[in-house]
Order: C-alpha cells, then structure tokens, then sequence
C-alpha cells in the first residue's frame, strides 16, 4: 500500500506541475523506462537497431565560408538534465561568440509534442539558441537528412552510433562528459557504450581525466575543457540561522554513481553521535527511503533556488565514482566547502589539492572528513578562501573558446 500511494502522490504531482497532456507523456515515459528490460528481451533487434545503422565516412570536403555549421545530435531529456544543460551552453556560446550555426537532432522518441514544443522548452529552461530542431524517432532518419555540415557532433554512446552513420559531413566529433561504460555492469550495454570511442571521432572532453581515459585506452585525438559556474546564479546568500550545523548531500539514489547508498550510511554514523545536525537531501525525491536522521527532503530544486538553499549549509558531502559534477563549483561558489570521495575522475580540476577535501569511499573516512570541516570554522571558512581565486578566474566563455579553437583545427585539418 506504501508503494502504492508514493506512486499516485507522484503521478498526481506530475499532472499537476506539468499539465495534462505533458503530464501524460512523462509519465508514459516513466512507465516504459521501467518495464525496459522487459520490452528488450521481446524485441532486441528493433530496440537496438541503431547500433546496425550502416557506416558512412564523412563525404563533404571542407570548406572555409562564412560561419561553421554544426549538427548536434542528442538524446532525450528532461527539465533540469545536467548533461543537457551543458550541450545548450556550449550551443548558445559558440553561436554567440563565434560564427558558428547549429542544428539539434534528438536521437529516438521524445516527450515533447513536436519541434516547435522542443526550441520553446531549451529556450526556456537551458540557454536561448538559433539552433533549428529535428525529431529523428526511427534510426533510419539518419539516412534522410537532406542537410551537409563541417562537422557532426555525438552527445552520448548511443548518438554515436546514429553520428557513425551520417556521412553528410567533413568531420565527426563525440562530446563526451562522462566515461558511459561505467553506466552498467559488465555486459552488452558496457560493451555498446566503450565501442564507441574506437569510431575515430575526435574527442571533447569534461575535464582532462576524460581527455587522458580516451587517448591513452581508445587513441583518440581529444581536447578538454574545464568546469566553471553561471557567476550570474551562484553567490553567497544569507545565513538565516547560523547557529544550526547543516550538510548539504547530493542524493540521486537511481544513478549508481552518486554513491546514495554509501553517503546515507555515512551520514547516519554521523548524525547519531550529533543528533543536532540536519542533512539537506537534494537532487530526488527521497520520501520513500527510511532515514533515521534529521533531514529535508528537498527533492528536484530549480537553479535558481540552490543558492540559497546551499549558503544554509556548512558542508556539502558530493560523492562521484566516475566523471566530476558540476555542483562543487557551484557549491563553492554559494559559499558551502565540499567534501568529495578520492580519486583522479574528481581532482583533475584542483590542481593544487586545495579547492575540495577528498576522502576515502568509506563510512569511517567519510566521518572524519565531516567531523574536520564541521568542528572547525578556521578551516571551513580557509576552504571558501582557497577558492576565490580559482572562481574568479574560470568562466564558461574561457572553455568555449578552446573548444573553438580545437573545432577549427580539426576542419581545417589536411
């Protein structure tokens, strides 16, 4: 009955935020990624097809005109999609800065209505572009695209296989923010993903832990850009309630990766020997979890509410197992210290060991990392300090215009 209900709270909270006819979609959306296994195991050809798309070399020579035009081709997505949000920037960017013009492609069915539904939604909730949209809801519209580029971008494993195919192009790039593989266990979907780094596409990187990974196991030729932050949206804000001890902790308990189960339990030690302090759980809704500790259920936050709800906490516990996020940037720059789990996929953006504290992907490490960043303000607020100069220097526009510049080199490449 518990499992009931949470799901009709949901269902009715969908319609009621979305609308009708969006709400419907979603939740049709919803319904057929829980029963995918199963539609895979019927029908497996039809829904990998696009991994028998046939390959196409790139047959358009390259030549230097007036702006450089670009196909993106992406998955589908939803309101506040990191991932997204990130391929909108830089869509937005190298079209305001640059003369460059882009297309979107969604690679696969879509909840949005149609395209016109599609340009209104980026435009609204990620960055206004000129780009134009397209719905390719069968993999063999790639073959129908009656439109040539200097370059073809893919946006995850599975638009590479669709980017493979297109041969209306001069070159072909794959912008990748994460190593997908890791996505899965050991398996066909593991398999599909790593494939797709031996297609000879050159490389955008997230970071240069992404850069390195690529180049050295798949040789591909990569360039990578940095994380920055919207300097516009995260600032300081008021501390309305000083006196209280708050952990900010990124939960996503559907995305292995985030390490929920992992920060729950450390938290629980934690919030046991200091029954005062309150954990602030954002990123999904979690009421449906047993917490034995004092906590808000914050659930999916719009942009422009995290910075505030970050400057009420004392210390951000950020755990990632594969690529860096995008939210200890931002965290630090809404004056919130973050702790962090070790390893190169998290420090390539901390150079000199002192933006982030790192420990080891333990309860007990991850307890005195807390206890050291929570029992001393010194230290806490050194840890805000350390960051100053690194955020006033990074910006978006910097990292769009080394990939820019690596764009041009590869079409104008001989």
């Amino acid at each position: 009955m518990r499992v009931l209900y949470y799901n009709l709270r949901k269902v009715i909270n969908i319609l009621k935020n979305e609308g009708m006819y969006r709400g419907l979609r979603i939740i049709k959306s919803k319904v057929l990624r829980g029963t995918k296994k199963v539609l895979i195991k019927r029908d497996i050809n039809e829904f990998y097809s696009y991994i028998l798309l046939k390959e196409n070399p790139p047959k358009i020579k390259y030549k230097k005109g007036d702006c450089i035009r670009i196909a993106w081709f992406i998955p589908d997505f939803g309101i506040g999609s990191g991932g997204h949000l990130n391929i909108f920037r830089f869509v937005h960017l190298l079209e305001k800065n640059y003369k460059v013009r882009s297309d979107i492609y969604i690679c696969g069915n879509t909840q949005w209505r149609d395209t016109k539904t599609l340009k209104e939604i980026v435009n609204k909730y990620f960055f206004e572009t000129n780009a134009n949209y397209y719905i390719l809801n069968t993999p063999e519209k790639i073959y129908e695209i009656n439109q040539v580029y200097d370059l073809a971008i893919a946006t995850s494993w599975q638009t590479a296989y669709y980017v493979r195919a297109f041969g209306e192009c001069s070159q072909k790039a794959y912008f990748v923010q994460d190593f997908e593989p890791y996505f899965y266990p050991k398996g066909s979907n593991y398999a599909f993903a790593e494939e797709t780094y031996r297609f000879n596409f050159y490389g955008i990187t997230a970071g240069t832990w992404l850069k390195e990974k690529l180049s050295n196991s798949y040789g591909m030729k990569c360039e990578s850009f940095s994380f920055s932050y919207d300097k516009d949206i995260y600032k300081r804000k008021k501390r309305r309630d000083p006196e209280k001890t708050r952990i900010f902790f990124y939960s996503r308990p559907p995305t292995d990766r985030r390490g929920f189960e992992l920060g729950l339990l450390a938290l629980s030690v934690y919030c046991e020997n200091n029954p005062e302090t309150e954990v602030v759980m954002a990123g999904w809704d979690v009421s449906e979890y047993e917490i034995p500790f004092k906590h808000l259920n914050a659930g999916i936050v719009k942009i422009e509410e995290l910075p505030d709800l970050y400057s009420q906490c004392d210390v951000a516990l950020i755990l990632s197992f594969t690529n860096l996020s995008l939210l200890p940037l931002e965290l630090l720059a809404s004056g919130c210290p973050v702790i962090i789990n070790e390893g190169s996929n998290n420090s390539w953006i901390d150079n000199n060991k002192n933006l982030l504290v790192y420990t080891k992907a333990t309860t007990s490490s991850i307890n005195e990392s807390l206890e050291k960043v929570l029992k001393n303000k010194e230290y806490r607020e050194s840890l805000i300090l350390n960051s100053e100069k690194f955020l006033e220097e990074t910006s978006w526009s910097k990292e769009v215009d080394k990939v820019y510049k690596f764009i041009v080199s590869i079409l104008e490449e001989k």
